[in-house]
């Protein structure tokens, strides 16, 4: 049965029923701002100190906007309280010096104010400041979306220098205060937002973030999955006030422990269950005297006279003790909280310092946990970091579980409707065990030791702290005076729904609507009144809501910029949410020979992008497409992606939509990887190509990973259905089992292999072939081959199973055992395989024109559009927070450049526009560089060809000419300070030296060079300092071989290079001492330093190096030390044995010396570097040779041959037979596997193929390390006898 107050809210609001399905999001910005010690100095015989500090402690702001036209402000968001209300210019605190610094309201300058109630605005809060004068409606802006005639108030008498956003209980606004009525209720602002359309019920998530963190968010009409760790449980919230009259966030907090290394304690109080209120505007939280007294002493706090309250030594911060705070019953939910979210800055400048006692001359700081008399008690912003709330204002309910600190994702799932339970949420079972009072004990404190002693303070000093604090409780609490406060509250009647005999009896009045409360005194404990309405806030300074979702605060002057995706899609035009809906920017991506170019050349024959097909290798004289280079065609693989464009038409109800399809068709070999990297970085989806006999092979793992890392949604595409062993389900098993993506076919074949004639359509359950010259006719049939029916069912099935996996709606109608409709399945299909859930496989032979059609229709149906997607972006002007990028063309332009090539015409840059369009002629702003440039020529590309275009619009993918950049910059239209983050650049693995063969190419070599790495970031050019060779490393040996062979080509420049070099590397195994001095004596100042220490491998992480230094007594000034860690990391740049960087190796310094002329930052820097040299032979020094993951497959017949060549070169991982191939995987040094290809065509008669990726380093065989050391000892003699 629904509560009073729920129906209450179903009265304001005249338009629930018909509310629209949505969510809208404001992310909140935290604002700090603590004040002078002075100012929080206790005030004789009152409590101003402790009030006056907290609410000028900080909290959550955005930007809001008022009025027509609008006024911008910077509001703060308080749960507690139920208001919006912004100070009027004219008051007069506004028109002190530093006014109202984050914004005041002008209303004779907005059009559409109107006054309603001529004072009847009137809110006092906890601290006695407050704000008075009229309600009046005006404009309410969110962002791009408007809430028309929203209810406000304004602050025409104030003491309080900014507005504020109140989102709890209409029935708490200050206006039932003021009339004594409930009747004078009115849609606050998440009642208006339902009343808008803009939400579906009346309630919203909470997301604070963690103390370090700037920002939260808060989510009305949702919440978000990524947001949270484990379970979201749902607990009751209880009524304030008789006849179920709900005014705060009010839960029964059930049991409290203390955690830490040393054990942990259950803290106990004759008030549990303790009524708390959820209340975001307030910074601190506060618990009753005797269990906030337990938990000062399991921390060693003590109270401060001073401050007015509870403190501890900063460091403490670092501790490693927790507090849980367990709600509605043994059953119910817990919610940790660690110490770095309690320990708080006291002061603005440098914090203030114990004088006296066991903390005598440590900093300190405020404590979060404070202690007050009497309910209503308080988990302020201390303990809502730590939780994800959800809070439910028509059902009366909180969703909380333990928050994900810095989430990065994103999940939204909206309220179905108003009154809908919370999504994704478990109701806490048991919740009638809440007024079960335990038992009061004293804890033993097993916990109390590892609070301290994991923040660095001595057990010595702790107890000490711990018997004066005893004694001050003991001896000196009668001493204190009765401290009467006066204070206006509004009822709490929970206090005495959860233990009526006891709680009612402490409060008086409590069938009032307000009462005069007296509060007792406590030993040595500060006490606070109350003077404000009930929200619960202690901050004046109060939190507020950003504008929208996915903000673009920093363009406040464009008022399109602060929109969420909700809003711009209400506003783009019909054509345009068309035009969006069916663009798809799409990769083709597959282990090498899987036949992607060929599906590709099939894709633009059958759209009518080209007019012939032309196959790869150039076998027609012609070539491929998309293999636009000559060397491409003449090996028939791809070297570089292509991009392309083209339209696709696609039934749906009788009605031919045209889709826009951005194309690039991807590498398969591993050489070639980053050309994969930045592709997947940009697309919004793939279709992966398998080849029916092979299945999942290396390079598909590797792509599969990549997708994965940019989180790319992908269709499967089972090519080759005609090649002799093909099967298609065994694919589909690898995909699930090895790739760890579930996998179901949508489609089985019609015959196999050479009789392979089409598929059966498992959703519609029809037959799919393909007919005409080159497959151009689709023939869609009902009659399905009476030989696949049961197949067809059985697999039908599966696929079916297989989605109830992954989709709930599936799920449900799987359990009921409701068959779901084509319709749904496509639905559930969608949604899985854009939520990274799931992969459709279809199948088909690209080389015979069979079922890519299809394929194509799957791209359109299964595929998301760029508004699918969420792409987010650095904001510089916020320290680099994630903002989302919105694909609307009105909203400030957004772009990545994600490739480059050199043109006839100049530097070709391709782009892939996240938001905004971009038109020819325009200026962007290069976010890295700070250049303005201009855009002369926008194209289209079409592999090698282009197509000029006056305009591209966001989501799309283009390329420019005449912008000068580098491959992964960001470009913006100048009024957005963001930046992408660019593709992940794996190392380079092999190397060789290089140099034309005329003295003459010396420039066009240099050209060349210069244009490759600005293309390839894979492909990079260093000179040795010694030897003054240029060295160019890569990939792979194929990678450097086709940029040889390019530079002859391309350039005319022939090229001799030497041999490979492999990137080795160089470790320590050992602890080894060093004590180094450094003396040089020159004519004038000479050089001394002096280092003592040890090196030893680094543990933490073997891939890095650590300097720790831990010179105690000043004897090496700081200066020097920071010259000894650049030192160090000098060293390992060359290592003694190979010369190659070493990895792996912590140095610490201990102790040293310097000279009063002599010693320098040059002198500690060599000392360090010499030291460093000179011990490494004693940590038993190490090579580390380049470990490679090699497939190899090839026919079965070879399977010994390729055994008897593996042996000598690696360490066979797997081996997988199938019946006419089998596929060998192996770890193999870099080493060893130069010239291999050729071995392995001797030894298969050229039918084996292989592919090689880096792995790991390990360390090299002895035998191998001393013929390397010795080679290299002896081109350092040959270099110095020169």
């Amino acid at each position: 049965m629904r509560s009073t107050a729920a129906l209450i809210v179903a009265a304001v609001l005249a338009t629930v029923a018909e509310a629209q399905q949505g969510v809208i999001q404001w992310d909140i910005q935290k604002r700090h701002k603590p004040q002078d010690l002075g100012r929080v100095r206790r005030a004789d015989g009152t409590v101003e100190g402790i009030i006056d500090n907290e609410s000028n402690r900080g909290g959550y702001f955005a930007t809001c906007k008022l009025g027509t036209p609008p006024q911008s402000l910077d509001l703060q968001l308080d749960t507690g309280s139920s208001d919006i209300w912004v100070p009027d210019t004219s008051a007069r605190v506004c028109q002190k010096q530093s006014g109202c610094d984050l914004g005041s309201f002008t209303p004779s300058q907005s059009s559409t104010f109107k006054t309603v109630r001529q004072g009847g605005f009137n809110i006092t809060y906890l601290d006695g400041t407050g704000s008075t004068g009229d309600y009046f409606t005006d404009v309410f802006q969110i962002g791009g979306a408007s809430l028309k005639n929203m209810t406000m108030g304004l602050g025409l008498k104030t003491d309080i220098p900014n507005g504020l956003v109140g989102i709890g209980y209409a029935t708490n606004e200050a206006v039932v205060g003021t009339t004594g009525s409930l009747k004078s209720v009115y849609p606050n602002l998440p009642v208006n937002m339902l009343d808008e359309g803009l939400i579906n019920t009346v309630a919203y998530s909470l997301w604070l973030n963690d103390l370090d963190a700037s920002s939260g968010s808060i989510l009305f009409g949702g919440i978000d999955t990524e947001k949270y760790k484990g379970t979201l449980t749902s607990i009751q919230v209880y009524p304030t006030q008789e006849n179920d009259i709900f005014t705060a966030f009010l839960v029964a907090l059930t049991s409290l422990s203390a955690h830490s290394p040393s054990g942990s304690d259950t803290l106990t109080s004759y008030q549990l269950p303790i009524p708390v209120v959820l209340d975001s505007g307030t910074t601190l939280s506060y618990l009753p005297n005797d269990v906030a007294a337990q938990v000062w002493q399991e921390v060693g706090a003590l109270y401060s006279p001073d401050a007015n309250l509870a403190v501890v030594p900063c460091q403490l911060a670092s501790s490693k003790g927790t507090f849980s705070f367990g709600f509605a019953g043994p059953s119910g939910p817990t919610i940790s909280v660690s110490m770095d979210e309690l320990v708080l800055d006291l002061t603005s400048g440098l914090p203030p310092l114990f004088d006296s006692g066991p903390y005598n001359g440590m900093t300190m700081c405020e404590f979060g946990i404070q202690n007050l008399s009497a309910p209503p008690y308080l988990l302020g912003d201390t303990f809502l970091r730590s939780a994800y709330v959800v809070y439910d204002l028509v059902n009366n309910q909180v969703g909380i579980a333990e928050t994900d600190f810095n989430a990065t994702g994103s999940n939204v799932v909206a309220f179905a409707s108003s009154g809908a339970p919370i999504p994704s949420a478990t109701v806490a079972p048991n919740q009638g065990a809440v007024t079960d009072v335990p038992a009061a004990t004293s804890p033993g404190y097993a916990a109390r030791p590892g609070f301290t002693d994991s923040a660095g303070v001595s057990a010595a000093q702790f107890e000490i702290r711990l018997g004066l604090h005893l004694v001050f409780f003991r001896f000196q609490s009668f001493l204190f005076p009765l401290v009467s406060l006066s204070a206006t509250m509004r009822v709490i009647r929970a206090v005495a729904a959860l233990n009526s005999s006891r709680l009612a009896a402490s409060r008086q009045g409590a069938r009032c609507f307000s009462v005069n409360t007296t509060t007792l005194h406590t030993p040595a404990v500060g006490q606070i009144g109350s003077r404000r309405p009930f929200s619960g806030t202690r901050n004046v300074r109060y939190a507020a809501l950003s504008a929208a979702e996915e903000a673009l605060k920093a363009a406040k002057e464009n008022a399109t910029a602060n929109m969420s995706v909700d809003v711009a899609a209400a506003r783009m035009t019909p054509e345009e949410m068309t035009r969006l809906s069916r663009v798809r920017n799409i990769g083709i991506a597959a282990h090498i020979d899987s036949g992607k170019t060929t599906v590709t050349e099939r894709i633009l024959y059958y759209t009518g992008r080209t007019r012939a097909i032309h196959e790869v290798r150039g076998r027609d004289g012609v070539g491929a497409k998309m293999d636009s280079m000559e060397l491409e065609r003449e090996r028939g693989i791809t070297i570089q992606s292509a991009a392309t464009f083209a339209d696709w038409t696609k039934k749906e109800d009788g009605v031919d939509n045209m889709y826009h399809f951005n194309l690039i068709d991807t590498p398969g070999h591993i050489d070639f990887t980053i050309e994969v990297e930045r592709a997947m970085r940009v697309l919004d989806g793939a279709v992966m190509v398998l080849c029916a006999v092979s299945g999942v092979q290396s390079q598909t793992i590797t792509v599969d990973r990549q997708m994965k890392r940019y989180n790319v949604p992908r269709i499967s595409f089972v090519n080759k259905m005609d090649r002799m062993g093909a099967n298609p389900f065994r694919a589909v098993e690898l995909i699930n089992s090895k790739l760890k993506v579930p996998a179901a076919a949508i489609q089985i074949p019609i015959g196999s292999e050479k009789e392979f004639e089409g598929v059966v359509d498992l959703i519609e359950m029809r037959a799919i072939r393909n007919e005409g010259a080159r497959g151009i006719n689709v023939k869609v049939s009902k009659e399905i081959p009476a030989e696949l029916k049961e197949l067809a069912q059985q697999k039908r099935q599966e696929l079916i199973e297989k989605l109830a996996d992954v989709d709930d709606e599936i799920a449900e109608m799987f359990l009921d055992e409701i068959t779901p409709t084509p319709l749904q399945i496509k639905a559930a299909i969608r949604r899985a395989t854009i939520g990274l859930k799931f992969t459709p496989v279809l199948m088909g032979t690209a080389l015979a024109d069979k079922s890519i059609q299809p394929m194509l229709d799957a791209v359109c149906d299964y595929l998301p559009n760029p508004s699918d997607v969420p792409n987010t972006a650095l904001d510089q002007a916020q320290d680099e927070k994630s903002v989302s990028l919105i694909p609307y063309n009105s909203l400030p332009f957004v772009g990545l450049a994600f490739k480059l090539e050199e043109n006839p015409y100049g530097q070709l840059t391709y782009l892939r526009v996240y938001q905004g369009s971009l038109k020819k002629g325009t200026y962007l702003y290069n976010t890295r560089s700070g250049k303005k440039v201009r855009v002369p020529r926008i194209v289209r590309m079409h592999s090698n060809e282009m197509e000029d275009v006056a305009e591209i619009g966001a989501g799309e993918i283009c390329a420019v000419f005449g912008v000068d950049c580098a491959s992964g910059d960001t470009f913006t239209d100048g009024k957005l300070p963001y930046t992408m983050t660019s593709m992940f650049v794996p190392d380079a693995v092999m190397s060789l030296s290089i140099k034309p063969k005329k003295s003459s190419d010396a420039d066009a070599f240099s050209k060349a060079m210069n244009r490759f790495m600005r293309e390839d970031p894979t492909f990079r050019l260093t000179v040795d300092d010694e030897s003054e060779e240029t060295i160019i490393s890569g990939m792979g040996e194929l990678h450097l071989e086709v940029y040889v062979e390019r530079l002859r080509r391309e350039y005319k420049v022939d090229c001799e290079t030497g041999q490979p070099r492999v990137s080795y590397r160089e470790t320590i195994t050992n602890h080894a001492e060093y004590d180094f001095l450094f003396k040089r004596q020159s004519g004038g100042p000479g050089d001394y330093a002096r280092v003592v220490g040890w090196i030893e491998p680094n543990e933490d992480d073997a891939e890095k190096n650590k300097f720790e230094s831990r010179v105690v007594g000043g004897n090496i000034p700081e200066k020097y030390l920071s010259a000894c860690g650049k030192g160090f990391e000098e060293a390992c740049l060359k290592g003694p044995l190979l010369g190659h960087k070493v990895i792996g190796a912590s140095m610490v310094i201990t102790d040293g010396a310097t000279h009063v002329t002599d010693s320098s930052d040059y002198a500690f820097n060599l000392a360090t570097q010499m030291a460093f040299r000179k011990t490494f032979p004693d940590a038993g020094g190490q090579v580390l040779e380049p470990l490679m993951k090699t497939t190899i497959t090839a026919p079965v017949e070879f399977q010994g041959n390729i055994l008897m060549l593996m042996n000598k070169r690696g360490t066979i991982v797997d081996t997988e037979v199938g019946s006419d191939e089998f596929t060998m995987i192996a770890d193999c040094s870099l080493n060893a596997m130069f010239g291999f290809s050729s071995h392995l065509r001797a030894a298969t008669q050229g039918k084996g193929e292989f592919s090689m990726e880096f792995s790991h380093y390990a360390v090299a065989p002895p035998h191998l390390q001393k013929e390397l050391v010795a080679k290299y000892q002896k081109e350092l003699d040959e270099k110095r006898t020169k």
